[in-house]
C-alpha cells in the first residue's frame, strides 16, 4: 500500500488528495511512516527492495519533480481505519449526522475502558435502589460471580449487538407441569414412610409453592 501511494504521488496526485484505509490506527501510522521513508529514500537515488520491481531504472524526471512536491505536504495524505475515515466525512455536518459535534472516534483500549464504566454505573445504579429484585439477590449470594457473570453477558451482547434470545415457552404450562410433579413427589415421600427430615421439608415446600401474584396476573396462571 505505501508503494501504491508513492506511485501516486510520483504521477503527480496531491498528497491531501490521497485515502489510505487500514483496520487499525497502529497500521495507519505506520503507513504513513512508511510512505515518508520510501519518498525519501527515492529522492536520494536509493530504491528500495520493494520498489525495485516497479521502479527498475530509479525514477524518471517527471516522477521525481512531483515526489520532491508531494514531499513538502506528504503528512497531509488522509491514513486512518475505516472509523476515522467515516468520522472525518460527517463531522462537518453534525446536525445531518445526528452525532455530537465534539465526537471523536476511540480505539479499542479506550473503548474497553468506557464499556467497563458504563457497567459500573448500570450495577450501582441497579443495586443502589430500595426494591428486591433477582439481580441484588444474586449479588447477595455471590457478589463476584454475579458481576463476573453480568459482565460476560453484557459483552457477548456486545458483541452481537442484533442477536435476540430465543422465544421463551409459554410460563403457564411450565408452573401448572411443576405443580403437579411437585405434589406426586411430596406424596410418594409421604407414602413411603422415609424419615428424612430435610427431603420431606423439600417436597411439603415444593408442593405449596406459589408464584408471587405479579408474575402470576402476568402470566396469567390460574390459582392451584
Amino acid at each position: 500500500m505505501a508503494g501504491r501511494i508513492r506511485h501516486d504521488a510520483g504521477n503527480g496526485h496531491c498528497p491531501r488528495k490521497i485515502a489510505a484505509v487500514t483496520f487499525t490506527e497502529l497500521a495507519a501510522s505506520e503507513l504513513l511512516m512508511r510512505v515518508r521513508d520510501f519518498v525519501g529514500r527515492l529522492l536520494v537515488g536509493d530504491v528500495p527492495a520493494e520498489l525495485c520491481v516497479a521502479l527498475p531504472e530509479g525514477l524518471s524526471d517527471a516522477q521525481r519533480r512531483h515526489l520532491e512536491t508531494a514531499n513538502a505536504t506528504i503528512d497531509e495524505i488522509l491514513c486512518s481505519t475505516i472509523h476515522g475515515f467515516c468520522q472525518r466525512l460527517i463531522a462537518p455536518y453534525p446536525v445531518e449526522a445526528d452525532i455530537d459535534p465534539g465526537a471523536t472516534v476511540m480505539d479499542k483500549d479506550e473503548a474497553d475502558l468506557v464499556f467497563e464504566e458504563i457497567i459500573e454505573r448500570w450495577l450501582r445504579e441497579k443495586l443502589s435502589g430500595e426494591e428486591d429484585g433477582l439481580l441484588a439477590e444474586m449479588v447477595l449470594r455471590e457478589a463476584g460471580a454475579t458481576v463476573a457473570l453480568v459482565k460476560e453477558i453484557l459483552g457477548r451482547l456486545r458483541q452481537q449487538r442484533t442477536a435476540t434470545p430465543p422465544p421463551a415457552p409459554p410460563l403457564p404450562p411450565l408452573v401448572q407441569t411443576f405443580r403437579a410433579t411437585a405434589k406426586a413427589f411430596a406424596k410418594f415421600v409421604k407414602q413411603s414412610k422415609v424419615a428424612e427430615p430435610e427431603t420431606i421439608s423439600v417436597a411439603n415446600a415444593s408442593a405449596k409453592w406459589r408464584m408471587p401474584w405479579p408474575l402470576r396476573r402476568r402470566a396469567m396462571i390460574p390459582p392451584a
